[in-house]
């Protein structure tokens, strides 16, 4: 990696033709203008688009030493991004927590499990403005000249060619139940579904993740990996050291009838069930982050709200706090990683339970995505996301198992979390109907 990085100041790009921003990828990828690797990232009433690297690193990866202080590489990367005025945006995958190589989950690739990149241009949309910080004016030009995009329709029917089925994943949570309770009070299960359709991520998240609310909506491709993400969840958000996080944990279905959409948020709120997955993660999640507060400074500052995506509901928290003086953002995000609501309680009991009952790596899905600048930064869970590995495409979706939890029901819920995903591969809205009636 090089220090000496040229820092890019903005220019301001005055009444563009449009402002979307999935227009202006798709428009500089036409134009072979959009180099590798490159992301889309919508949150918060802003987007920013980056793309080519200034710098860029890589790791676990197969080749890494074991002992290698991956940690310490986003930081690095993540102060050379400040000094440019810039963010070093990546992500983690769930399997850096004990592995040392990223396999699909049907291992049919194999990819570098963390991957972090300054970009060379960098494009900040918000209230009808956008900046552009780099050193290739003749983007200015470009985004002015954008046209709108339309997606192209799904496919008739893209059927999966591997999965963890739906038998498997009742036969898990019944074995994970024979664990529960013990020392684990927790464990989040997963099932997977495997496409052979090397397909553009662009068109896929303009259908699935752009019709979403409540969310971060995210673009990337790293080249071997990408992902298209409509994540609900802020793992963590650090802005001029004010900690933000705000868990998710326990679902329903939901609809656009606004009345049974009260009445089922009321029934999620009085499920204990529900209630307990919850409240023993925010528990974990808050003695993990106390060491990297000032004293006395994290609280839960919201608890037990509703939050609605199109078609699920969630109870949702907040916790706040002010991070050490002598703490940094990363060892922060880190001590959440990977967060307890895709884990477990406790975490490292959880997730060898998760490993024996699952028996197939996770690859991206539970990990984090997001930027560092200095020692800001806004990492979100990867979820609700479709992933592709080399060319074949995954969705993946998990639930809390409890005690008390019923099989049946914890799989109509990863159908419900699974089913707009779906949706977007095959234009089959049935799919939603299908699983929004199955669940709760």
């Amino acid at each position: 990696m090089n220090p000496e990085i040229d820092q890019a100041l903005p220019s301001h790009i005055d009444n563009p033709q449009t402002i979307e921003p999935i227009a202006i990828v798709h428009w500089l990828r036409e134009k072979q203008l959009l180099g590798l690797p490159y992301y889309l990232h919508a949150y918060e009433g802003c987007a920013e688009i980056g793309w080519g690297a200034k710098e860029h690193v890589s790791f676990l990866g197969g080749d890494t030493a074991e002992d290698e202080d991956w940690a310490a590489t986003i930081k690095r990367i993540g102060n050379h991004a400040a000094a440019a005025n810039s963010k070093a945006f990546g992500y983690l995958g769930f399997d850096a927590w004990d592995s040392l190589q990223g396999f699909a989950p049907d291992k049919s690739a194999v990819f570098s499990l963390g991957q972090f990149f300054i970009p060379k241009h960098r494009l900040s949309i918000r209230e009808g403005q956008i900046d552009y910080f780099g050193n290739d004016h003749t983007i200015v030009e470009c985004v002015r000249q954008t046209p709108p995009f339309s997606p192209s329709p799904a496919p008739a029917e893209s059927c999966p060619d591997v999965e963890f089925s739906e038998q498997d994943f009742i036969q898990a949570v019944e074995r994970a139940k024979q664990s529960l309770p013990g020392k684990i009070t927790k464990a989040v299960l997963s099932r997977y579904q495997g496409f052979d359709y090397d397909a553009d991520l662009l068109e896929l998240f303009a259908r699935y993740c752009l019709p979403q609310k409540n969310i971060d909506a995210i673009l990337m491709d790293f080249g071997g990996v990408g992902a298209a993400v409509a994540t609900p969840e802020l793992m963590l958000k650090i802005d001029s050291g004010k900690i933000t996080a705000s868990p998710l944990a326990g679902t329903s279905s939901c609809g656009s009838n606004v009345e049974a959409n009260l009445r089922k948020g009321q029934r999620l709120l009085n499920d204990r069930k529900e209630l307990a997955e919850h409240t023993l993660a925010l528990l974990q999640m808050l003695d993990e982050l106390r060491p990297y507060c000032e004293p006395e400074t994290l609280v839960v500052s919201r608890l037990l709200d509703i939050v609605q995506q199109n078609n699920v509901m969630h109870l949702s928290s907040e916790l706040s706090g002010q991070l050490g003086a002598d703490k940094h953002c990363i060892d922060a995000m880190l001590s959440l990683f990977p967060s307890a609501m895709v884990s477990g309680v406790p975490k490292a009991e959880s997730i060898r339970l998760i490993r024996r009952l699952e028996g197939f790596p996770r690859g991206l899905f539970g990990g984090t995505i997001g930027w560092v600048s200095g020692h800001d930064c806004r990492f979100s869970l990867t979820i609700r996301g479709i992933y592709k590995y080399g060319a074949r495409l995954f969705v993946q979706a998990g639930a809390g198992i409890l005690e008390e939890s019923d099989p049946l029901r914890e799989n109509a819920e990863v159908n419900l979390k699974m089913s707009a995903m779906l949706d977007a591969l095959s234009g089959n809205s049935h799919s939603v109907r299908l699983a929004r009636n199955a669940c709760l």
